[in-house]
């Protein structure tokens, strides 16, 4: 039903573009044509202008003549890279094989945790999946990337390495990392991680030069500004400081009190991977800390709720679950596509609980033994 749904959803909006766009002027995937922009600019070898914002906009329309909303370049010259092929295809054409192939990854990374077959169905009828696909956003490749770096940390660190330094292109989501790779003496993967985040920016200057890194700072410092004063949608927002902006605190309260929270839940994530627990429990922990310790990500980046989800139903499905367990994986299961709408309508934001309950859940599937955090 959730994957019918999803589907008919798309098909509509599809069918009700005009000229490209929606009634508020946003193309198809709208978050895609920012990718689409600044790859056409790379390919033109003017890279550096995807963070000038009418220049992006005259790329933009040139994609989708008919929209006419801004839609900014606030990522690294790292991210640039990735998206840089794109502009050799017409704007559909693209789109299509951005979501295909990361997709493609995203039900990959599933089959790795699961093992199963026939997990390839919940996994697509993730709502998670529908909200990344419907905004042409990142978070399929994200969570390829964390999933099989964290999957294969002990059986090949090197490789897992590589592609936990991938995450250098979105690289927030990529902060906890250092501390659970070196907190638990996992050298190779460290080594091979900073490697590969250092590899891929020094190709990026290579292929864009130093002005593209000068004006990286400034787009995300204005990005930020934006979620403070909410000219960005606080509603799409998961994490505890964007509720507390938006019951009204002030934006330094706000950051203090999700500090604490970040800590706590750093502590939890750390006091886990020292201790027993298995890979596949450590990785989901891993991945609901790091999205509780950002105060910046989007509805989209929940598609990383699948990693969680997966290793914990792995471990319940066949035993008894502590009490709570399973109420706090639907609420995570929920969470992508209620987000916005509680949040925004009834002014309920469940992003926070939700993320604090699933971290929760996950430990309480870890054995109670653990190392001291020495």
């Amino acid at each position: 039903m959730l994957l019918a749904g999803a589907v008919a959803a798309l098909a509509w909006i599809g069918l009700t573009l005009r000229e490209g766009v929606d009634a508020r002027g946003n193309p198809f995937a709208a978050d895609f044509i920012i990718f689409y922009g600044a790859s056409r600019l790379a390919l033109a070898g003017k890279a550096s202008l995807a963070y000038a914002s009418q220049t992006l906009l005259a790329v933009e329309r040139q994609a989708v003549p008919g929209s006419h909303r801004l839609f900014l370049w606030s990522y690294p010259p790292t991210f640039q890279l990735v998206v840089w092929p794109l502009g050799l295809l017409p704007y559909l054409g693209a789109l299509a094989a951005w979501t295909a192939l990361g997709l493609s990854a995203y039900l990959a990374t599933i089959r790795r945790i699961t093992r199963d077959l026939r997990a390839w169905l919940p996994a697509l009828a993730f709502p998670g999946v529908f909200i990344n696909a419907a905004q042409g956003q990142t978070g399929f490749i994200i969570t390829a990337l964390t999933g099989c770096g964290l999957l294969w940390l002990d059986t090949r660190p090197l490789l897992a390495g590589v592609l936990l330094g991938l995450i250098v292109i979105k690289p927030q989501f990529g902060v906890l990392l250092p501390l659970l790779l070196i907190g638990t003496g996992r050298w190779k993967a460290t080594a091979a991680a900073a490697v590969t985040a250092c590899a891929l920016a020094a190709v990026a200057t290579q292929a864009f030069g130093w002005q593209a890194w000068r004006d990286f700072p400034p787009a995300a410092a204005m990005a930020a500004r934006a979620l403070v004063i909410g000219a960005l949608p606080l509603y799409k927002n998961p994490s505890l400081f964007a509720a507390l902006l938006g019951f009204g605190m002030a934006p330094g309260m706000a950051l203090a009190i999700h500090g604490v929270s970040a800590l706590a839940a750093a502590w939890l994530a750390l006091r886990a991977w020292r201790g027993e627990a298995s890979l596949e429990i450590k990785a989901g922990a891993a991945v609901l800390a790091t999205l509780i310790v950002l105060p910046y990500s989007f509805d989209y980046d929940l598609v990383l709720l699948a990693i969680p989800i997966a290793v914990a139903l792995k471990a319940v499905l066949d035993e008894p679950a502590p009490p709570g367990v399973r109420v706090a994986l639907v609420l995570l299961a929920i969470t992508p596509i209620f987000l916005a709408p509680l949040d925004q309508w009834l002014h309920t934001p469940i992003g926070p609980v939700a993320l604090w309950c699933g971290l929760l859940a996950v430990l309480s599937l870890a054995p109670a033994s653990a190392q001291p955090l020495t």
